[in-house]
């Protein structure tokens, strides 16, 4: 957890640097309950920061928790990323993520990007690889959202994603699809939202989550312009810890 730790200080010195010549442009936070596939609840939450490095350029980082019976899960991600085109953002990323109470670190890193479909729908898809330090565990993964406003106040985003992993003591495909409904009214930063989430992974029963939370955003951050939009976390390993299976 020391590493993590040291990780979050210095991908979060990097945007406060910049807040005294660049400035900060965007703050996302959000936090709330799952009920996991015991029945069990547990927490999670993130935050997010981006920073406007120059008038096309960008970074983002996010610090995020989620509670699963193996422990606590937190990832620390960087995403540097260019908005030359109206409506288009797209960049690249890193994460990494310590379960704790256990010694097993793991990173992830790839490209991705964010498309506007319209006034009122954005897509967006990352792929890369990752690692772990835990018996030499290799993988790829990938992932695909489109979010759409249905009113002023509500949004929902719809999300799956892949991860396969080909190794002697684990050869599976995961999948998580998720649809997460936003309310906040209009001109408010604060929100709530809801979401579920299907899980599956070769071999093993299919696992569906609910989660509920609230929201605050501050500054120029969320809609449905990819030029202030975030990009989500990736945690493609999450599924595994969740499961006890690694």
């Amino acid at each position: 957890m020391r590493t993590l730790l040291f990780v979050v200080l210095t991908s979060f010195s990097v945007p406060a640097f910049a807040q005294s010549s660049l400035g900060i442009s965007g703050v996302e936070l959000s936090g709330g309950v799952v009920e996991d596939e015991a029945g069990d609840y547990r927490g999670e939450g993130r935050a997010v920061v981006d920073v406007a490095v120059t008038q096309f350029h960008g970074f983002q980082s996010d610090l995020a928790f989620s509670d699963a019976a193996e422990g606590w899960i937190g990832t620390v991600a960087a995403h540097a990323y260019m908005t030359p085109i109206e409506g288009q953002k797209y960049g690249l990323f890193a994460a990494l993520s310590d379960v704790d109470g256990r010694a097993m670190l793991y990173g992830s890193l790839g490209a991705e990007g964010m498309l506007s479909l319209g006034e009122n729908t954005t897509i967006e898809g990352r792929a890369g690889m990752g690692w772990a330090d835990s018996d030499g565990l290799d993988y790829i993964f990938g992932g695909l959202a489109i979010a759409h406003q249905v009113t002023p106040a509500v949004e929902l985003e719809l999300s799956f994603d892949v991860a396969d992993f080909d190794e002697v003591a684990l050869n599976a495909t995961a999948y998580d699809t998720s649809l997460k409904a936003t309310y906040s009214p209009d001109g408010s930063p604060w929100g709530a939202y809801a979401s579920v989430t299907q899980s599956s992974l070769t071999g093993f029963e299919d696992a569906t989550r609910v989660g509920l939370g609230l929201t605050i955003t501050l500054g120029t951050s969320g809609g449905m312009n990819p030029h202030t939009r975030p990009f989500r976390t990736p945690n493609p390993l999450a599924q595994l810890v969740r499961r006890g299976l690694w």
